[in-house]
């Protein structure tokens, strides 16, 4: 399997989409601000241009990033620039002066910040996900209800540095990869936050298989 078709995409696109309409509840929850997450058309692209999707190839970003295990493997990475990301930090902790610098606090804001939208995404994902290829009876590898994630690890680097190790194992097995990658504002204005998730290869031929 090299690409879904465009029929399967758009199937995969509208399951995504009800996970940001929870990741966006949950996050105005957190922030006590009206946070809007989209996501458009979910595509399938070359690794040269996925790398990009944090950010230029040579554009220092950070990303907190969580492994998923259980019904979906994968990576899922929130991800901005500094201003935005330490921004985000100063709304949480109320702080007058905005941040310059990475500390502890804001290391410990941003994760947390991760763990509260990526759960919401993914719970809300493995709800809506197809189980079975047909009425009849599951698949012999079903994609199951319970999906996983690790606790937040923060990582400054480049960001096709980033996204290289993210996508590695669909890169590995597939000519084109697949991400879903979802936009944020904050009362209509629109922030440097990129939500990411990137299922392994494995999981890519269950889905082509099961929305055949």
């Amino acid at each position: 399997m090299n690409s879904f078709d465009a029929t399967q995409l758009a199937t995969l696109t509208s399951y995504f989409r009800v996970g940001t309409s929870d990741a966006s509840r949950a996050l105005s929850t957190w922030l006590g601000r009206d946070v809007q997450v989209s996501m458009e058309q979910l595509e399938q692209v070359s690794l040269e241009f996925a790398t990009e999707q944090l950010g230029p190839s040579e554009e220092t970003v950070c990303a907190c990033c969580m492994r998923v295990s259980g019904g979906v493997s994968g990576q899922l990475l929130l991800g901005f620039d500094d201003a935005s990301g330490l921004m985000l930090c100063d709304t949480l902790l109320t702080r007058k002066n905005r941040s310059t610098d990475w500390g502890e606090l804001e290391i410990s804001a941003a994760m947390e910040t991760t763990n509260i939208v990526g759960c919401a995404f993914l719970n809300s994902l493995a709800s809506v996900f197809p189980k079975s290829t047909s009425d009849r009876g599951l698949s012999q590898n079903p994609i199951d209800s319970t999906w996983i994630p690790t606790p937040p690890v923060f990582v400054r680097d480049y960001a096709a540095a980033i996204m290289q190790f993210a996508l590695m194992d669909q890169a590995c097995e597939f000519d084109s990869v697949l991400v879903a990658q979802t936009q944020f504002a904050i009362e209509k204005m629109p922030i440097g936050w990129r939500l990411l998730l990137i299922p392994d290869a494995e999981v890519l031929q269950r889905l082509a298989r099961i929305l055949r």
